[in-house]
């Protein structure tokens, strides 16, 4: 007997904790109000049972296990309620919320009545148990079983259609419900004369916990507080008692000193266990923010990708078309020039080839970045791509009194399987640069097998790159320590150059021991 009047006090006291603490979170909310009402419910319940198995004799156990019907009734009802709350569906079950509490109320009419507790009689090692009327079996069937399995369906439907922290709440508000209504269950065998004895009572505190968990903005973050704050009023809530059964003054002395620090400790945790939760949603917040405006830049990025390849493509036929006209003026297809034209026509013809370049350029970087850049692989000789670039681009380093020679292999390299024009625009891009930054000395192309791997490498006497220049060297539209002098360059060489090489698994870099000392530029091609 001990146990169930300890297990009805428990319960009292868990659900009288849980409802002040969510009542006290937020008064408006309809999920906070009713679940205080749930908690008075089940303290009404709880006491009840108490002051029932206390009882010495058959009036007072009848009278209060008639006022233990009162909060079973109730109890369901706000359970359902909450629920359809909790998942949304309260306005939207209006009326079928109205009728259960009608219906509720119906039965409370009677709740005092031999139609709902007829009498208490002995039953096993119950002095006083009481025997169920007509109103009773259906309480049982409509309400308790009939009410809290509608429930569990709507939240068993809610847990498949929703994600995240709401499907982890239902997921633990399904748990404590089964738990609880379970353990509230063992109460009803002996109503029937089924030996089985209500030990499951306890378990009754399950779903308020859990409820209450869920309460909070169903966010489970606030487990930790609830279970900080619960430990916390548990353990004064002892010391407290073991205060007043203090029999001696040194008791009572060292009760109380203990109480306050107690106190003193647990406001303490309380407030650092809460600011640790508070910092927690905030980093949660931000990460939702952040992954909403990274979000926002892929769409703009993209759109600006897109943009630039629009815009690139409708300058690209304009501008050949103007290359070309230049060219048979220059060809004299069009009558002979004089000398005062000529130049400005060769001026324009170099203007419309650096606008194509960039153009080229920069509809590269646009197929590079949204995945639409096409490769042909093919069995290739590198040498043979190397020394058609030495033979178009001579011209240009012997104007400007350069060395431009290729160091070949002393043995035959490997041939590589590589898209033959993306790779000749590298190594043109790395050959025109030097010859661009380069005022006077040598250009040196030297190609050989290191290892696995194909090596190219280009080293100049020219202009030399700074070292704080190293790091942003292959973005885009990133120049070189001579670019000052070289103002026709587009600054995206290089990045299409990464580019090209990282997708034919290869890796490109730089060297150079500062500005005047010449640079060198390598980059490596698997053999496969």
């Amino acid at each position: 007997m001990i146990f169930f009047i300890y297990s009805a006090l428990f319960n009292a006291f868990i659900a009288g904790l849980l409802g002040i603490v969510v009542i006290l979170k937020n008064r408006k909310d309809i999920i906070n109000r009713l679940f205080f009402g749930l908690s008075c419910a089940v303290i009404l319940w709880s006491l009840s049972y108490w002051q029932w198995m206390s009882a010495d004799s058959p009036q007072l156990a009848l009278f209060w296990s008639r006022v233990l019907s009162v909060g079973s009734l109730f109890i369901p009802v706000f359970y359902f309620h909450w629920i359809l709350a909790f998942t949304g569906l309260n306005k939207q079950k209006k009326r079928v919320i109205q009728t259960v509490y009608a219906i509720t109320f119906l039965f409370l009419i009677f709740s005092f009545s031999g139609y709902f507790i007829e009498r208490v009689e002995p039953r096993y090692i119950f002095a006083f148990w009481p025997v169920p009327g007509v109103f009773y079996n259906l309480y049982l069937i409509f309400i308790y079983f009939g009410l809290t399995a509608y429930a569990l369906i709507i939240l068993w439907r809610q847990f498949k259609i929703n994600t995240g922290v709401k499907r982890q709440s239902i997921k633990y508000v399904i748990i404590g419900s089964l738990i609880g209504f379970g353990g509230g269950a063992t109460n009803f065998f002996i109503w029937y004369n089924i030996p089985i004895y209500p030990y499951g009572n306890v378990l009754v505190s399950f779903y308020p916990i859990v409820l209450a968990i869920a309460t909070f903005r169903y966010n489970l973050f606030n487990i930790k507080i609830i279970a900080t704050e619960l430990l916390t009023f548990s353990i004064w809530s002892f010391i407290i008692v073991r205060l007043f059964l203090s029999e001696t003054l040194q008791e009572r002395l060292i009760d109380g000193g203990l109480l306050i620090f107690l106190v003193v400790s647990g406001i303490l945790l309380i407030r650092s266990v809460s600011h640790e939760v508070n910092q927690r949603e905030k980093m949660e917040k931000l990460a939702k923010q952040l992954k909403i405006a990274n979000t926002k830049l892929k769409k703009l990025d993209k759109a600006k990708s897109e943009f630039i390849a629009i815009a690139s493509h409708q300058l690209r036929t304009p501008l050949t078309v103007i290359r070309g006209y230049v060219s048979m003026i220059l060809a004299g297809d069009f009558g002979s020039m004089s000398p005062k034209i000529a130049d400005p026509i060769n001026k324009i013809s170099e203007s419309s080839k650096r606008l194509i370049s960039l153009v080229e350029g920069m509809l590269n970087v646009s197929r590079i970045e949204s995945g639409r850049l096409k490769f042909n692989f093919s069995v290739t000789r590198l040498e043979d791509v190397i020394t058609s670039v030495i033979q178009e681009l001579s011209g240009r380093a012997k104007e400007k009194n350069i060395r431009l020679r290729y160091k070949k292999s002393k043995k035959p390299l490997p041939e590589l399987m590589l898209d033959r024009e993306n790779i000749r625009q590298v190594i043109m891009n790395l050959v025109d640069n030097a010859i661009k930054y380069t005022d006077k000395g040598n250009i040196t192309v030297d190609l050989k097998q290191d290892g696995d791997n194909i090596k190219f490498c280009i080293s100049d006497t020219g202009a030399g790159i700074r070292q704080r220049d190293m790091i942003k060297l292959f973005q885009k539209f990133s120049r070189g320590t001579g670019s000052t002098k070289n103002m026709e360059g587009t600054g995206l060489g290089l990045f299409i150059a990464r580019q090209m090489v990282k997708a034919h698994k290869g890796r490109i870099w730089a060297e150079s021991k500062g500005e005047g000392y010449g640079s060198k530029f390598y980059f490596t091609l698997p053999i496969k």
